[in-house]
């Protein structure tokens, strides 16, 4: 018979830590997914808003021959509103309006909301015509305030921050799970009978 020899265990591996470089390369992955899983949904409700207004005025302008919005200008408008929204969100006096009746936090909210938008609305004008100087860019963003086209655009954008903010408020009142089955209507018999 042969004699088996009992082999010693492999000696244990210390658990080889990751270097400090893959630690923050984590976190910050780890933010900008948490980042964009909060800008999605308000960037996407403001993206489609905004393309069904630039086919509005493509449709009425094109037949005077006026130029519209380019389209990387409604994604970069999009993405700017949304990150409004965010921003302004992440202070914490808002947090205490979601206690409030909606129809008291949804228009202070779209009151906040729309100073914060227009406030990054001046700053792009300024970014546009940085080369030009602050008084160039301060007379561009006057002159655009005198035109009839910014003032419609100004309220259909009120009348929207007002609306995803209600839907919003009451979304946060309701629960997540819960607005999703009144909005989108059960999914599986076990969420129909709670």
């Amino acid at each position: 018979m042969t004699r088996m020899i009992a082999r010693p265990p492999p000696p244990a591996v210390k658990s080889a830590e990751k270097p400090p470089r893959h630690r923050f390369a984590r976190r910050v992955w780890i933010r900008l997914a948490h980042e964009a899983q909060r800008l999605l949904p308000a960037w996407l409700y403001f993206y489609l808003i905004f393309s069904l207004l630039r086919l509005t005025q493509t449709a009425v302008l094109h037949e005077f021959g006026v130029s519209v919005t380019p389209p990387s200008r409604v994604l970069a408008g999009s993405l700017i509103v949304a990150k409004a929204i965010i921003t302004v969100d992440a202070l914490r006096v808002f947090r205490r309006l979601d206690s409030r009746a909606v129809l008291i936090s949804a228009p202070f909210k779209t009151a906040i909301y729309y100073l914060t938008i227009f406030f990054f609305q001046y700053s792009e004008t300024l970014f546009e015509f940085r080369l030009h100087g602050l008084e160039a860019a301060s007379l561009e963003f006057g002159r655009r305030l005198g035109t009839p086209r910014f003032w419609v655009i100004q309220a259909w954008l009120v009348v929207l921050l007002f609306a995803f903010s209600a839907v919003r408020a009451f979304a946060r009142k309701v629960g997540p799970r819960r607005f999703r089955r009144h909005l989108l209507g059960p999914h599986d018999r076990r969420s129909s009978r709670s």
